[in-house]
């Protein structure tokens, strides 16, 4: 069996790469940017076979897999930062709708028959209220980034290939993936990355913070990898699922933990440039689909995920 993951060097495709290495004998092949830090691959870097591409570059796309014939694919290639959406619209729309469409183009051109997976976002849903989360994915999707929308887009994208050409794409809504080897953009990350500096002595002892009202639903990319290997070998095609642990937790809340764990006091202070426009009051997802279909079910609590965080972070600073 041949796994090809796009976006192989982050959070989701590092470890994922790490899972099937691991846990089966399929032949693991990674596509990454040629400026992309390969600190999450390097351990098994010797294990998979590597190619350096842009998304957006349908030619060496095809290439690729032409060369490959994969019978999985996780397209997880994307600019993932809705704050970063904000500032970039134009970039973050060629590189997950029009890098989306190569990647399908290429699938439907080779007459290859893998299974899809393609990475979508709990930001497609936009202000939910309270009452009615947990959030079923027959909600309603109305984004308020263009992270958002670029991540409706590629859904129907993978529904479109999917009815028209009988491409067995397989969309994941994902809540907030977390674990070691994240960008420090995130809140978990940010928060103890800071607080361990703090306790190094490489920072005053202020942690920097933007809006801590919102509540999110966090999973730990340990639970994340083995939902995405029962996706492809139980899922539907042509549905979409929620990936979340089905729980929320204000963001608050999530800064105390690390704070009760931190071995060193600390001031919490605004900081303007962490605000984002709008901010999403609550994102919880309703995963019953998912476990209806799957058997999967997250076991790692947020304390555990926050302990190999802080502990990640006092080991690579």
């Amino acid at each position: 069996m041949k796994v090809l993951i796009t976006g192989v060097t982050g959070l989701i495709g590092s470890h994922l790469a790490k899972y099937f290495i691991d846990n089966t004998d399929y032949q693991v092949f990674g596509l990454k940017r040629w400026r992309s830090d390969e600190k999450n691959i390097i351990s098994f870097k010797h294990k998979i076979k590597l190619f350096e591409f842009d998304i957006t570059d349908y030619v060496s796309l095809l290439k690729i897999i032409k060369e490959v014939k994969p019978d999985l694919i996780y397209h997880l290639a994307a600019q993932s930062y809705p704050k970063e959406s904000t500032e970039a619209p134009f970039l973050t729309f060629d590189v997950n709708i029009n890098g989306t469409v190569n990647l399908l183009e290429a699938v439907k051109e080779l007459q290859i028959e893998p299974k899809i997976h393609i990475a979508c976002s709990s930001a497609s849903y936009g202000i939910v209220e309270e009452i009615n989360n947990p959030i079923k994915e027959e909600t309603k999707l109305l984004p308020l980034t263009p992270y958002g929308i670029s991540k409706v887009a590629q859904e129907q994208l993978g529904y479109l290939y999917y009815k028209n050409y009988g491409i067995q794409t397989y969309m994941t809504r994902f809540f907030n993936q977390v674990g070691p080897g994240q960008n420090e953009r995130s809140s978990i990350q940010t928060f103890c990355k800071q607080v361990a500096m703090i306790e190094k002595g490489d920072l005053p002892p202020i942690i920097k913070v933007g809006n801590l009202n919102p509540k999110r639903d966090f999973t730990d990319i340990r639970d994340t990898v083995k939902a995405l290997d029962l996706l492809l070998l139980k899922g539907r095609p042509g549905e979409v699922y929620n990936i979340g642990s089905g729980k929320a937790i204000s963001i608050r809340r999530v800064l105390d933990i690390i704070l009760q764990k931190a071995d060193c006091k600390v001031e919490v202070k605004i900081d303007a440039s962490r605000l984002r426009i709008n901010d999403e009051p609550i994102l919880q997802g309703n995963i019953n689909k998912f476990q209806a279909d799957t058997g999967w079910k997250p076991v790692y609590k947020i304390e555990e995920t926050i302990d190999t965080i802080l502990n990640y972070w006092r080991k690579n600073i």
